[in-house]
Formats: C-alpha cells, structure tokens, sequence
C-alpha cells in the first residue's frame, strides 16, 4: 500500500521535534550528553501524547555513530535502521498481546545475548500494564539487574496498574496532555507542508476533540481532508466527529437558556434524525456550558477554543448566572449518567431538557436569588457592625466639638456686648459709631431668626410628601425587573469615580457615592443605599444628580439613573416587597416612601441660600448623617 498516514510521516524523529514534552526531552538529553543513561525507564501518560516516539529517539541517540550525544543524527546507517525497524536489536514488544509468562521468560533468555548491530540492545514495551502478575515477577529481576548492554523502556497510559517493585526499578518520566496551543501550531504546520486548506476554527475544534493527544489531532486532520480535499471548515471536522454543529448548538442552548423546551426537543428530534448519538449531543453541551461558565467566572478560557471568537458565545454568557449554570451542568450529568445504562438515550435527554427549560424552578431560582440578595446585605451589616459603633463613638465626639465652638461663639458675643456698653460712657463718638454697628447686628440677628424660622417652615412642609424626590414607582419598576449579574457586576466595579475629577465640588460628590451599595438594578437605573439619610439627600438634588449621572456614564458608558435610600428604608421595602412576591404577585405595587430624614430636594437648586450653613456643620451632617443637630 503507497499511501503512508499524516500521524507515521510526521512521527518526531528527534528530541527537536517533540511537542509538547520539553521536560522530559531535556531531561534525557542532559543524561545522555553526560552518558548517564539509566538501565530502565517508565514513561506514562494520555495516548498520543509521544510515549513510544521517545523511547524510539532515545534508543537512536545511545546508538548513534555520534554518541554521546544529546540527539540522534537520524543520517548514519544506525540511526535510519532503527527508525526503519530493520535492527533487531531495538525491540517492540506489544504487551496487550505477549502479556503472559511464557513470553516474559523467553525475553528473559534472550536478554543475556550481545546485541549484533549496536552498542545497546533497547527493549520497548508498550502498554506494559497488561502484562499479568506472574509475567511482571518473571521480569522483576531481570529489570532490577540487567547486563550492561540493554535498556529497557515501559510504556503505559494506566501507571496505577503497574506494581510497585516495577515503578521502584525505573525511572518515571509522565508525559502531559498536549496543550491545544501546541497541537494549534502542529496542524498548521502539517496543512502548510501538505498544501491542505482549513480554517482556524476547524483547526481549533479538532485541537479540541483530539483531548491532549497529538497523534490523534494528526489522525482526525487526515480524515476530515478525505471527506473535503478542497478547504475544510468547522462543519466538516463536526460532521466526521459526530458532533452538533456550532450554529445548531448555540440555537440548542439558547433555546433551553431561555425556557423554550418545545424549541429545545424540536432541535433535539432533528439531530437523532440526522445520525447524532444522544450521548455526544450530551457532552457537546455539557463542554458549552462548562466554557460558559469558565468565561463567566474567569473571562477567559483555560485553553484555546472556537467559543473565544464568537459573539453569540458572549452574548448567552449575560442570559444565565453561575447558579443556574451549576444546575444545568448537573442536570445534564445526570443524564449522561442514566444515558450510559439505558436502551432509550433520547428520553432521558428530553427529560433533561424539560427540568431544565421548567418554569416552576425558575420561580424558585428567582426567589433564592432574593433571599441570596438578602443574605448579602445582613452579612454585609453584621461584618461592619464595629464599623457602626465606632462611627457613634466618634458622632459623639464631633457633637461635642461642635457644641464647645458654638458656646465659644455665643460667649465671644457676650464679651463683645460688654465692651460695646462700656465704650459707650467713655465717649459719645463712639455712641453713634457703636449704634450704628449695633443696629447692624440687630438687624443681621433678626434675619437669621427670621431665616431658621422660614427654614423650620420649609422642612416642616416639605416632611409631608416626598414623593417627588422618592417616587416609589422608581423602586417598584427595579425590583420587579431586577438583573441580578448586572448588580453583581456594578459593585465589583464600584470604586474610583474620583479618577480623573478635577472639580473640587464633583470629586467631592464622587466621595460621597462610593460610600454607597448598589442594591437592586434594572440596567438603566439602579438603587443605592446610604447609611445616612443626609447623604440620600444631598445626592438626590436635581443639580447634583446631573453631576453624578456623568459620573456613571463616564463609569460604566451607559446612562444610568438612580436613587439614593438609606439601607433601614431600603430594608423595609424589601421585606415588603418579599411578603407580596412569596403570595404569588407578579406586578407589586408598594406604599408611598415615609419621611424618615428624607426630604423633597425636587426644587432644590445648587445656590439656594435657604440650605446655606457652615462649612463644619455641612461636613460633620455630610459625614454622621442624621445624627448631626445643630443648637440654636
């Protein structure tokens, strides 16, 4: 037969062209450069992975013309009789089939005999695992203190099966699964050598299906350019694997994703129609949703894959949280289970399809995805409970510094008062100069009396409706179509609004929100808790929140409204929101937001004079909230 297959024409012939295996190659060539080769060696690991093609360069490079040396010349009259098999004295032994004592004993006789071409009679026994108990004690001894002339070398993929007084006697080498970036590489430069015409995508996918084994990807390459000798694509490696195609399995994923089972088993029936076996329909979407998951959870593959380029991939990656995902898995690992014992394959997939796709558990998913929420911000509150005691401790000593700087103010003006009255009888010049300061000073009292007195006023109608600050249809609109990933996504990046603020009123605003939670969102708009009902406050002023709807859009590039609610409000609209949810309501309806420190700040502009106070009792109010109270 003239034809000679890919996987013997591209067998490495030296150390150089091994891929894959760089630990174990240069082990040996420093071994065999300082002509320290050992009598006996045990190289294990996956098929295909260059085990026997090792063993064969090693048996060339101790009985090249050259040696020592760290690699066979592959030119003189030993090294080509061996890679052609024409030297008896490098011999395969098959041990699936001369796995008996008989066959070990023979060996054994005929190991005491010179080699009669080279230095080094190489014994290479493949699949040594196999071999029987009384066949490996036949070859104890031999192994353990054999003549100076022969080496032996066991191959195995099942090291576990192998005694231990055969692994004590070798020296262990374990080959790795090749990496899908070295296969990547080899097949390319296979298909460039051989003018064979194949995608990227094709040659990722038969990286991916060869597992870590080389051989078995140089095999497939071979195959799949016999069924299409023009330019072969994704759908030609799918085809001769028996695999679903990429755009069938994204529909088939999408479709139980989004809890379409009648879409779901129609795909289903259409694929067995066409010759696919339930158990590889099973494991093609059992590897999706284990890529989907890994992207999820790492954003990025663990090795080179067809999913890394394609949007549909990243686009499912947003329609399914990591639970669901779990449970998916699981689902369809069952199945495979129960498909491995079964006459009927296809109904225990279609019955996977139907638990997964089932809307009853995603009521449930939805609710544990509540309680979930809710566990977060009671351990979020436990865990910063010190926080909170500390922060009273300190409200306390701040109220106190507070209160001495206002009695040394109100002190001051008494002695002011008291200069003033005695100036008087010293001079009457001074008695109109002072007069004039002192209506002065009446007239700046009674306006600031007069200012509190309106302020009172203001905050006192202002307590009664705030719905035009707070409107609770804002709340009712996120939670009833609250995205849990996006939530998730927006507090691990809820840090730095200060970055690149120059304004000092705008970077102090962005201080103020990163003090906040996001605890609810809808894309667009979003609820963020505040321990301070000062802070909700100032942030929810028209003016203000223009500046902090820029900094979100600069954030996340998207425009995102919000409102700010302090977490004891937030709370009690949760725990109303669930006792609704839990009765079986879809479109929940809540009461009206109660004042509790919040205010109308609707028509609040930047400028106002009426909320104008002093530059500590802003702070100290921005900072301690609600605990904060001025004295007149």
């Amino acid at each position: 037969m003239s034809y000679k297959a890919l996987y013997r024409i591209y067998r490495p012939a030296s150390f150089d062209e091994v891929s894959g295996q760089k630990h174990i190659t240069q082990t040996l060539r420093n071994a065999l450069k300082n002509n320290r080769v050992a009598h006996a060696y045990l190289f294990s690991g996956p098929r295909g992975t260059g085990k026997t093609s090792i063993a064969k360069i090693l048996a060339k490079a101790i009985n090249c013309v050259e040696a020592p040396t760290d690699n066979p010349c592959n030119k003189c009259e030993n090294c080509i009789g061996i890679t052609n098999n024409t030297i008896s004295d490098v011999i395969e032994i098959d041990a699936a089939s001369n796995n008996g004592v008989d066959e070990i004993r023979e060996l054994r006789d005929k190991v005491k005999y010179l080699p009669g071409y080279v230095k080094y009679k190489v014994y290479i026994i493949d699949e040594v695992h196999m071999l029987s108990t009384g066949a490996f004690n036949a070859l104890l001894k031999t192994l353990e203190e054999p003549p100076q002339h022969v080496i032996f070398i066991l191959c195995t993929t099942e090291p576990q099966k192998i005694p231990a007084t055969i692994h004590s006697r070798c020296q262990r080498f374990d080959f790795k699964a090749i990496s899908n970036a070295d296969i990547i590489d080899k097949i390319f430069e296979i298909a460039e050598k051989e003018n064979i015409g194949i995608s990227e995508e094709a040659v990722k996918q038969i990286a991916n299906y060869s597992e870590g084994g080389l051989r078995d990807a140089i095999s497939l390459l071979d195959q799949v350019h016999a069924y299409n000798p023009q330019t072969i694509g994704l759908d030609d490696v799918n085809e001769i694997c028996g695999t679903v195609s990429f755009n069938t399995l994204i529909n088939l994923v999408e479709s139980l994703v989004e809890r379409k089972p009648a879409n779901a088993i129609d795909l289903l029936n259409n694929l067995i129609s066409e010759g696919k076996e339930s158990k590889k329909i099973a494991l093609d979407l059992i590897d999706f949703f284990k890529n989907l998951l890994m992207y999820k959870s790492l954003k990025a593959f663990n090795d080179v894959t067809v999913f890394e380029d394609s949007e549909e991939f990243k686009a499912i990656t947003n329609k399914v949280n990591n639970k669901r995902l779990f449970n998916i898995l699981k689902i369809l690992n069952d199945a495979l289970n129960d498909i491995n014992w079964s006459g009927d394959p296809k109904t225990y997939l279609e019955l996977a399809f139907l638990k997964i796709t089932d809307k009853e558990k995603a009521l449930d998913e939805k609710i544990d995805e509540h309680i979930q929420d809710l566990e977060e911000r009671i351990n979020y509150l436990e865990s910063n409970q010190n926080t909170f005691d500390n922060k009273n401790k300190e409200d306390k000593n701040i109220l106190e510094k507070v209160n001495e700087v206002e009695a040394v103010k109100t002190e001051k003006l008494n002695t002011e008062k008291t200069d003033f009255e005695e100036e008087i009888i010293e001079s009457k010049e001074d008695i109109n100069t002072k007069e004039t300061k002192e209506t002065k000073e009446n007239e700046n009292v009674k306006e600031i009396v007069s200012t509190n007195s309106e302020k009172s006023q203001i905050e006192a109608e202002i307590c009664d409706d705030i719905s035009n600050t707070y409107n609770i249809s804002f709340v009712e609109e996120v939670l009833n179509n609250g995205d849990r990933n996006d939530k998730l996504y927006l507090l691990d990046e809820w840090q730095g609004f200060e970055r690149g603020i120059t304004n000092k009123d705008e970077k102090y605003l962005a201080s103020l929100l990163e003090t906040g939670k996001v605890v609810a969102s809808k894309k667009n708009k979003i609820i963020i808790a505040f321990s301070s009902a000062t802070i909700c406050n100032k942030l929810m002023v028209p003016d203000n929140k223009k500046i902090i709807q820029r900094i979100l859009y600069d954030k996340f590039q998207r425009d995102i409204d919000y409102m700010a609610l302090p977490v004891e409000v937030f709370e009690d609209i949760t725990k109303e929101f669930m006792e609704l949810y839990n009765k079986g309501e879809t479109d929940i309806k809540l009461t009206k937001i109660y004042c509790d420190g919040l205010k109308d700040v609707s028509k609040v502009k930047k400028d106002d004079k009426r909320n104008e106070e002093s530059k500590v009792v802003t702070d100290a109010k921005n900072i301690f909230g609600d605990l904060v109270k001025v004295k007149k």
